[in-house]
């Protein structure tokens, strides 16, 4: 393979007579054609960053992605090369939110535009038009349907956060602030899928990664984490006790490469360890060794793909409860599973609050969003839970901090740690991020399916996906029916509608004026199987610049950390007990 650069050192070392022989010339001009021009290189290198999700989650990738095109700007490849630079900077930008991206998407446009790109103009309006800056452009003014009818769930990444029978503010207020036109085909073509230089769609044909497996648990829980190098499908088996082998189960990912042997030691008293290793030439094995009859949930996570496995939910309440949806009776069981299960239901019922688990959204490499003056989330949100954790356990309640210092803290894990250390409630605190600078207030959401576009947005950025109007899996919807989930559901959204309205509420009084946007639903991953009450506060908008000085100030702070107590503290549940949900 010959670099460009190669092309006159051939020939010089080819040349006859003072003159390049032909046939060099034929090799030099073969060999540049087929490795393509530097812009060819430098499309195929981005498309590359786009499809990987374990390269597109880091910035260092994108950037060189993005240098490689501003260095193909030469010559012919000048204008397209800045307009695809000018894209991706704005793709990277609706993946970190950090506005600075956006302003470096839009002065990379002014140079395309320069140079000759005729669609830069347009893509720079687009982008100022979604900021709230300018009026849309003509194009999208014609295709915009009208606000009062909002369009039916279109297939192109906006936010709209128009109340669905899954995506419901059930306080606040809701005007025509809140309603976006159609997003402009500018910004379509930026967000577009990973192609290849030609505009023909990459097939990911390459088996699957398997890397790693981590797992969290206590004496009645656990969660196994096996990470993959991209989503595969896969099937499960469960396999009986037989004799000194303990019930297994069995689950096979296609097509999938395995690096190297796993084997990670869990035994506890539901899991023993977990095991893989390859069958046959693209297909790996991942065995669990169970030591009880508890019944699992297997969902698959994005962005860093993984399977996740949560083993703790009793079979025979799976069963009643599946016979109670069927309508028929449900399992003969003994006077002492009777006994067992009506013991359960009253510490349910009446269970106190005394461990609180408060998660600190982001950290570490993760910074969540970054506002215009360069505040970011993931100190935001430290700080607000540092402040919560101190005002509850100066009202006796015991916390547990997900994350206590600047650190990566995977999603999964979050809600593991709150599971195997028995929380009673899980109160994750989070800045908010819109592409519009004007759009503000404050909003609590509970764990359900998304259909409105608005929340689903919002999920995939703290789920750390870029395709923000990705339908969500039907493994992730079907956990969402199991028993754990239903039982804390009604809870979680008295818990949100109770935190909404004291958070709103103190800030009013206490440092001024607050939009109410009410409580809604999506399907944010940190809540995905958590065992307790669990809801999720977008404390403000960071990308807003009011609210983002706000979201920096002690005062600010304080009120939210206030606001969660006085909600914790109110009861939730009949028949009453103290601090109870």
């Amino acid at each position: 393979m010959f670099a460009p650069a190669a092309l006159s050192l051939l020939l010089v070392i080819s040349t006859v007579h003072g003159r390049p022989a032909p046939r060099a010339v034929a090799a030099a001009r073969a060999a540049a054609a087929k490795q393509g021009s530097s812009l060819d290189r430098a499309r195929a290198a981005l498309a590359q960053v786009k499809r990987d999700p374990a390269k597109r989650r880091y910035r260092d990738q994108w950037e060189r992605a993005i240098a490689g095109l501003e260095r193909a700007a030469r010559g012919r490849d000048a204008a397209p090369a800045l307009l695809d630079a000018a894209r991706a900077r704005y793709a990277l930008y609706r993946y970190s939110q950090v506005e600075a991206d956006r302003e470096a998407a839009l002065r990379l446009a002014g140079r395309a535009r320069k140079a000759g790109a005729r669609e830069a103009s347009a893509f720079a309006r687009a982008v100022r038009n979604e900021m709230g800056e300018e009026e849309p452009s003509p194009v999208l003014a014609k295709k915009a349907p009208a606000a009062a009818t909002p369009s039916p769930r279109p297939s192109t990444p906006t936010a709209t956060p128009t109340p669905t029978p899954t995506a419901t503010a059930t306080s606040g207020t809701s005007t025509t602030e809140d309603e976006e036109p159609a997003t402009d085909p500018a910004l379509q073509e930026a967000l577009r899928g990973a192609a290849e230089p030609g505009g023909a769609a990459v097939a990911v044909t390459e088996p699957a990664r398997v890397s790693e497996v981590k797992s969290w648990s206590n004496g009645d829980y656990t969660r196994i984490a096996v990470y993959l190098s991209r989503q595969v499908g896969f099937t499960r088996e469960e396999i009986p006790a037989d004799g000194a082998l303990p019930r297994r189960l069995a689950l096979d990912l296609r097509p999938a490469l395995l690096a190297r042997g796993l084997a990670h030691p869990v035994g506890d008293a539901l899991v023993q360890r977990v095991r893989a290793a390859q069958r046959g030439e693209d297909t790996v094995r991942v065995v669990l060794d169970l030591a009880g009859r508890d019944d699992l949930s297997i969902f698959p996570l994005d962005d860093p793909p993984r399977l996740i496995v949560d083993v703790g939910v009793r079979e025979a309440r799976i069963e009643a409860q599946a016979s109670a949806r069927r309508g028929q009776a449900a399992p003969a069981r003994t006077e002492a599973e009777a006994r067992a299960d009506s013991t359960d239901r009253e510490h349910a019922a009446v269970r106190p609050v005394r461990r609180i688990v408060v998660d600190a959204g982001h950290g570490g490499h993760d910074t969540g969003a970054i506002g215009p003056s360069g505040v970011r989330e993931k100190d935001v949100t430290l700080a607000m839970a540092r402040r919560l954790a101190q005002r509850l356990r100066a009202r006796g309640f015991e916390v547990l901090l997900t994350r206590d210092s600047d650190r990566f803290v995977a999603l999964e894990e979050r809600t593991a740690i709150a599971n195997a250390r028995h929380g009673d409630l899980f109160v994750s605190l989070h800045a908010n991020a819109h592409p519009r600078r004007d759009r503000r207030g404050v909003e609590t959401y509970v764990l359900d399916v998304a259909d409105d576009r608005y929340a689903r947005r919002l999920a995939a950025r703290e789920n750390g996906a870029i395709d923000d109007d990705a339908e969500e899996g039907h493994e992730v919807r079907r956990i969402l029916s199991d028993l754990d989930a239903q039982s804390s559901a009604a809870a979680s959204r008295r818990l949100a509608e109770t935190v909404q309205r004291e958070v709103c509420g103190g800030v009013r009084s206490r440092v001024g004026e607050v939009r109410d946007l009410g409580v809604k639903s999506a399907l944010f991953y940190v809540l995905v199987g958590a065992r307790m009450p669990a809801v999720l506060v977008e404390t403000s908008f960071i990308s807003n610049r009011v609210e983002e000085r706000r979201l920096a100030s002690v005062r600010f702070q304080d009120e939210v950390a206030a606001g969660v107590v006085r909600a914790v503290e109110r009861p939730h549940r009949t028949p009453p007990a103290a601090r109870s949900l």
